[in-house]
């Protein structure tokens, strides 16, 4: 048990230092893989045996509250993982058995606040005098890329004094200032009542992690009508993007175009943060811009030609 705690703890002390996202724990024939995944790529980080493995997923499953003994449905946890003296990092855990019953774990280390996220091109105070109008402020990008990061940080230098409150699924990022609600569908917290209930605490801003789906959709745009600012996230590959997944959700274009203030697309690209943000004509917007800021950080070394092609964005 000692060793299985040892060897936790050096993981994620591994993945704070190397800046991952997320750890994998992957069966192989007759050991287990364990790789790190920072930025875009994902680097083996050691290989250890089937006893090991074994030992350390049961560890995480425990101390995030899953049940250790079911090893083939798919479980989610989460837990704060103290890794060193006086170090903790937040952790989201996911686990599956395959068709052999061997189970795998995926760990996604949440935010770091020791961890500052760098914008290409000024991209974070070139933003912050665009969010002015109350209404719907959509974020959008891959897993992993500071979605959530780049509100937070929006919304804390923006509006410092101002009554907020964030219904996420979990919270990620941990804030005093804020009145931070977390999904527990277990007891009604749903994203549509919390939602219901937060606007009875005439919130300034109101954060929701993720529209996922109708119910969600419909909810959001409901409360960006009564006039307060509320920033999402959704998936999409771009800014039209976005747009069109709104509307493939029920929502009506009368009611987004109503209420919807500016879309923001952002990526981790080259070890920074790169936004392209709209205002308006979002359906026609052009990734003309964001594809010369590809260009540069090509020109620059930062990316190499495999790479800026594969970042850029056709209309």
């Amino acid at each position: 048990m000692v060793e299985v705690q040892v060897l936790a703890k050096d993981l994620i002390r591994q993945a704070v230092d190397e800046q991952a996202q997320d750890v994998y724990v992957i069966p192989k024939a007759k050991a287990y893989q364990i790789f790190l995944r920072i930025g875009e790529k994902r680097h083996l980080g050691q290989t250890c045996s089937l006893e090991q493995a074994q030992g350390l997923i049961s560890h995480f499953k425990f101390l995030a509250g899953m049940n250790v003994g079911e090893k083939r449905r798919a479980q989610l946890g989460a837990c704060d993982y103290a890794f060193a003296d006086g170090e903790r990092a937040a952790l989201r855990l996911s686990t599956v058995g395959d068709y052999q019953g061997r189970e795998s774990l995926v760990i996604r280390l949440l935010f770091d606040r020791r961890r500052a996220l760098n914008f290409w091109f000024d991209g974070l105070n070139a933003l912050l005098p665009k969010i002015i109008s109350r209404g719907l402020y959509l974020f959008s990008g891959p897993v992993g890329s500071g979605k959530t990061t780049l509100m937070y940080e929006l919304v804390s230098r923006r509006y410092p004094d101002s009554q907020i409150i964030t219904i996420e699924d979990p919270v990620e990022i941990k804030q005093e200032k804020m009145l931070q609600l977390q999904l527990n569908p277990s007891i009604e917290m749903t994203y549509d009542n919390l939602i219901k209930l937060s606007l009875r605490h005439r919130p300034d801003i109101l954060i929701i992690g993720e529209i996922r789906d109708k119910e969600t959709a419909q909810a959001v745009i409901r409360a960006s009508l009564t006039g307060i600012r509320v920033f999402s996230t959704v998936h999409a590959k771009s800014i039209p993007g976005v747009y069109a997944r709104i509307l493939e959700l029920g929502v009506s274009k009368d009611e987004l175009d109503n209420c919807l203030a500016g879309i923001a697309y952002q990526r981790l690209i080259g070890g920074g943060g790169l936004i392209d943000f709209a205002q308006d004509h979002f359906q026609n917007h052009k990734a003309d811009n964001w594809n010369e800021k590809i260009d540069q950080l090509f020109a620059a070394g930062h990316l190499t030609k495999e790479e800026s092609q594969a970042e850029k964005i056709k209309d």
